[in-house]
């Protein structure tokens, strides 16, 4: 979880910069694009790890 904060801190570092530094501003926003998909890519791996470990639990459970 700790990874995922990490990833939306910088990316709104990232917008913050594109704010006060106007001529670099696009390299700003796309590496801002950047954070935003690694923090999706995180999300979505952790939702996975949460879903299978959730039916591996009840395959257990129905098992027994």
């Amino acid at each position: 979880m700790e990874k995922l904060q990490e990833c939306r801190e910088n990316q709104a570092g990232c917008r913050q910069r594109a704010m006060y530094d106007p001529e670099n501003a696009w390299k700003w926003l796309f590496e801002a694009e950047m954070w935003e998909r690694r923090a999706e890519e995180y999300r979505v791996s952790l939702f996975e790890d949460c879903n299978s470990t959730s039916s591996t639990d009840l395959k257990k459970s129905v098992a027994e």
